[in-house]
């Protein structure tokens, strides 16, 4: 039998999730929440079921097997907590919050309920990421360097602070897990940020037009971290991670090495968006959660990285401990 599931949130990010999932034989799309009520009714017409513009009515109308949580950072809370409540499983864009006062209690909740969670951070699922990762098991690393340049969002939203949580919250915080993810566990973190240009090209801009963090890893590593979203057109996504005679580098689609041999370079072949999306049907069809490499509680501490990033250069630079925001 196909897992049953209703979406909240049917805008841009959703449409990619909307069309895998209609794919996979094993799920069966049936609800559509969204603030604009025009925007889900046009997903119910594509992929069949009901619309709605509250996604309590949606929830109490319809008989769902999981969710699929593609909101805004500052519009999640109660609906994971009503999630919860009714026992839904939960595929969830990231971030998970916009800071850890919103994220802490659904993590709460979640773990209270036991429920099945998976978050979409798809780099996690890329098979390029997931060879690095074992190039990288034996290595004793030193240094991480990650970027992610790019120009300013056209959602209004994304560019303040109190909605989006800035752009390491939002948006590097994709290079942030895959250094978790690589790398190990950030323990502490330093940061700096500027603001002098993008608040005079849109007046409701409060976050950092450039920002950068320096991290402790558990395991002794240092790395860096920067963004900026002052690029005109798309600039660069990328995590480098060093050890001795031997450095990877992932750049888009591609992973490239070097070591005593050589240089290497391998294409990306298994698609994460379209693992996490499998994952989640997978994980709630047959309760095996095996092939879920991001949950909830996981999110929550990459989010808890950039939060203190946030921190950090709010406080001139002081060193942040990652787990002090976890408490």
């Amino acid at each position: 039998m196909a897992v049953r599931l209703g979406f909240i949130g049917t805008g841009g990010v959703a449409q990619g999730h909307l069309q895998r999932l209609n794919e996979n034989d094993d799920a069966e799309l049936v609800a559509y929440c969204d603030v604009e009520l025009e925007r889900a009714q046009k997903a119910a017409d594509v992929y069949g079921g009901h619309a709605y513009d509250s996604f309590r009515q949606m929830l109490d109308a319809e008989r769902l097997d999981g969710l699929v949580i593609c909101v805004p950072p500052f519009a999640h809370g109660d609906i994971e907590q009503e999630a919860c409540q009714r026992g839904l499983p939960m595929l969830i864009e990231k971030p998970v919050a916009v800071d850890m006062e919103m994220a802490l209690p659904i993590l709460e909740a979640v773990e209270d309920s036991g429920v099945i969670t998976v978050v979409a951070y798809k780099y996690r699922w890329d098979d390029h990421v997931i060879k690095a990762k074992h190039m990288l098991a034996d290595q004793t690393i030193g240094l991480v360097f990650g970027n992610f340049w790019d120009g300013t969002p056209g959602v209004s939203w994304w560019r303040v602070m109190d909605q989006s949580g800035g752009q390491m919250v939002e948006q590097t915080t994709h290079i942030v897990d895959m250094a978790r993810y690589l790398c190990g566990e950030i323990t502490e973190v330093q940061a700096f940020g500027t603001q002098q240009v993008m608040d005079e090209v849109y007046p409701d801009f409060d976050i950092w037009d450039a920002a950068t963090a320096n991290l402790q890893f558990a395991n002794g590593a240092v790395g860096t971290i920067s963004n900026t979203c002052m690029v005109h057109t798309w600039g660069e996504s990328s995590l480098r991670v060093m050890a001795h005679d031997f450095t990877v580098r992932i750049l888009g689609n591609s992973l490239t090495w070097t070591d005593k041999e050589g240089e290497g370079e391998y294409l990306k072949e298994v698609d994460g968006y379209q693992g996490e999306d499998d994952a989640f049907v997978a994980a709630v069809k047959t309760g095996d959660r095996s092939l879920i490499h991001s949950d909830y509680a996981d999110a929550v501490r990459t989010l808890a990285v950039t939060v203190a990033t946030n921190e950090s250069v709010q406080t001139g630079g002081q060193v942040i401990s990652v787990d002090s925001l976890l408490e």
